[in-house]
């Protein structure tokens, strides 16, 4: 019982000793592209052999591959690699290194995306949730129709500019049809890659005011008498003449006025 009370509590700090100096190790940022192979070292001073060598990650051993210097290779890295990394000599508790990696990645989906159409013009907005890591570069915005032609969607149809300003949280659409559904399509982009895109079905407004324009403009013409409409043009290309004979009788009674002489007093 005596050497049981003496050792239990050494044991446990023992533990609690290397836990300490394992946190007090501070912690490396590493940061990374997606899909590009990482090397980290144990320890920035001295290399050791791989046999001496252990890596932990999420307090499991790590299936990456250990190089001969002791290093770590993590190879076509995903955000499943990312989190704390920690190596530490065979059968030792204490860490030599601990490495945090970060994955940097394409840009997130975007949010709030919205789409607002009138009858030929549209406005897509959204706003962003992230870079992945690297500012974005440009965003880019496509639509077609969304009834099929011939039993098949059309192809995307870019949107001027391509390349839409990072800075930017809108982009206008013209020439559509009323009344028709179409397929909007906006993303982000950065030098890792393009982001997902996220899509939004809207549909054209169908104008009533242009519909009764062309209901009055067309009433009657099936009747109309083109007869009448000669007539009323020989009125008025007549009204016109006279008042040109007029205004020229006019104009050369006064040029005449001007020309004679004027009595001296």
């Amino acid at each position: 019982m005596f050497v049981r009370g003496i050792l239990v509590p050494l044991f446990c700090l023992g533990i609690e000793v290397s836990r300490v100096l394992g946190e007090e190790v501070e912690i490396r940022q590493i940061a990374a592209d997606k899909g590009t192979n990482v090397t980290i070292p144990c320890g920035t001073e001295e290399t050791l052999p791989s046999s001496e060598v252990q890596w932990v990650y999420r307090g499991n051993r790590t299936h990456h591959e250990i190089l001969k210097d002791g290093s770590l290779l993590l190879t076509q890295v995903g955000l499943d690699d990312e989190g704390l990394y920690e190596c530490a000599v065979e059968n030792d508790t204490s860490y030599l290194d601990r490495i945090n990696v970060t994955v940097r990645t394409e840009p997130p989906p975007l949010v709030n995306v919205t789409v607002h159409a009138s009858t030929i013009l549209a406005i897509i907005l959204w706003n962003v949730a992230g870079d992945g890591g690297h500012p974005i570069v440009d965003f880019t915005a496509q639509y077609r129709s969304a009834l099929p032609v011939n039993g098949s969607l059309e192809q995307w149809r870019p949107i001027s500019p391509n390349h839409i300003s990072p800075n930017s949280r809108q982009i206008d659409v013209y020439h559509l049809e009323p009344n028709a559904s179409y397929w909007f399509r906006v993303w982000a982009n950065n030098v890792v890659g393009p982001g997902p895109p996220v899509e939004v079905l809207a549909t054209t407004l169908y104008s009533d005011q242009e519909a009764e324009l062309y209901k009055h403009f067309l009433e009657g013409a099936e009747s109309f008498d083109t007869r009448t409409w000669l007539a009323a043009v020989c009125v008025v290309m007549g009204t016109l003449a006279v008042l040109a004979a007029g205004t020229c009788a006019v104009l050369c009674r006064e040029w005449r006025r001007a020309g004679e002489p004027h009595d001296l007093e």
